[in-house]
């Protein structure tokens, strides 16, 4: 009986881990070769490679991979060590696929050199597109190959050695949950939003100014009353908010008393959380045209130990995006700052991260109702697409431009 050949996969580690984990799960590969640096070492990044493998199903034990650390400036290091390697398993006896996407060019060379004279196959993943084309063995026309697994947004995030704890996964899944249990409520809010403006002002201040006893109860669990006046008169869309958050009041000369019964989930989803589900909901009803995964409100924890909590995240085509929603106006969070909590986000997070403003503050605009021309080319050097909602009439329809026409 013949001997099945047992599958190698030569993966090159830099940074960007994404193309090392496709060309894993495309492939099936039996045994890995990383061929790693220093630098990677010191960054985990092959523990963050078999840990995203693992969440899809692939679970390597000790005995089927092995790291090579090199020179990553050398490619006399890298060829040395690369052959004392193919020497000592006897590559012969393997199927090998040869990953040149990542590493350094040194590196890519130094591997070029060492596998070109084996009956290997070489690849390459030209990032971010979801494809691999085969450089070697050279063949006269080969289209490139579609690589069809797609990462959810926990995957690629342990991609980059970000952790998310299982209990936290949990409770995003039951955010998600709710947000799509009251979206209808959501939606006249996103709907009405002027007319409803000043008094989600109101209570927003008033969530605000609450004491830190009662803050602390409502961390835990409890609930609390909430009670304070609102001058205004009692019209029809206010009274519909009213009764579908199950709000008391009195109305008397122009000025109404309020009487609410306030829980965690109301605190963070009336100091502006609702903005988030109505783009959450959004963003999910956008997953048939390829959207892989929505977040609500996810507490990540970087490889530094920095922890901190998006808005909404989403995975799309294998890119990662983040949205951060800013209802109201926000006197002590000024446009430009939140732009440089975008940037400090992607930049201590060390993710390659798209991200969305979406906002509905007058403040951005300039005296003929464009955006701040200072703000515009802050969110270019963030990566980020500013969404003015006071503009836009159709959320959906925009982000659908913003992600679908643009890759298309």
């Amino acid at each position: 009986m013949k001997t099945q050949v047992r599958k190698m996969m030569v993966s090159l580690v830099s940074e960007q881990t994404i193309p090392n984990i496709l060309a894993i799960l495309h492939f099936q590969p039996d045994n890995l070769l990383f061929v790693s640096t220093e630098k990677m070492q010191q960054k985990h990044k092959v523990e963050a490679i078999l840990h995203t493998l693992k969440m899809k199903g692939m679970d390597f034990s000790p005995d089927n991979y092995q790291t090579l650390v090199v020179n990553q400036d050398s490619i006399k290091d890298c060829m040395d060590k690369l052959q004392r390697w193919t020497e000592e398993i006897n590559l012969q006896n393997f199927e090998t696929i040869v990953n040149l996407t990542g590493g350094t060019k040194m590196m890519s060379i130094g591997a070029y050199e060492v596998f070109k004279d084996y009956p290997c196959q070489m690849i390459y993943i030209p990032i971010p597109r979801n494809e691999f084309i085969i450089p070697h063995p050279p063949k006269s026309v080969m289209p490139p190959t579609k690589l069809d697994i797609r990462l959810n947004v926990v995957e690629y995030l342990t991609a980059y050695g970000v952790s998310v704890s299982a209990e936290e996964q949990q409770k995003a899944k039951e955010r998600g949950e709710r947000a799509l249990e009251r979206f209808e409520k959501t939606a006249f809010i996103y709907e009405h939003y002027l007319k409803l403006k000043p008094f989600l002002k109101a209570i927003c201040s008033e969530l605000r100014a609450l004491g830190s006893s009662s803050i602390k109860k409502i961390k835990k669990g409890k609930k609390i009353e909430v009670s304070f006046y609102f001058q205004a008169l009692l019209d029809d869309h206010l009274k519909r908010f009213l009764h579908d958050w199950d709000f008391e009041y009195s109305s008397k000369n122009g000025r109404l008393s309020i009487t609410c019964i306030i829980n965690h989930d109301l605190y963070h989803y009336f100091i502006g959380g609702w903005l988030e589900e109505y783009v959450y909901k959004l963003l999910c009803d956008l997953k048939p045209k390829g959207i892989t995964d929505v977040q609500l409100n996810l507490q990540l924890i970087s490889p530094k130990g920095t922890q901190n909590e998006f808005d909404v995240m989403f995975t799309y085509e294998n890119a990662l995006y983040f949205v951060e929603c800013k209802s109201l106006d926000q006197e002590h969070d000024k446009e430009q700052d939140i732009l440089y909590k975008i940037g400090a986000l992607q930049t201590d997070f060390g993710l390659r991260i798209n991200a969305f403003l979406a906002t509905q503050t007058e403040k951005i605009f300039d005296q003929r109702g464009e955006i701040k021309e200072h703000l515009k080319q802050r969110a270019e050097q963030m990566h980020t697409v500013i969404l003015p909602l006071l503009q836009i009439k159709d959320l959906k329809d925009r982000l659908t431009q913003e992600l679908f026409t643009a890759s298309g």
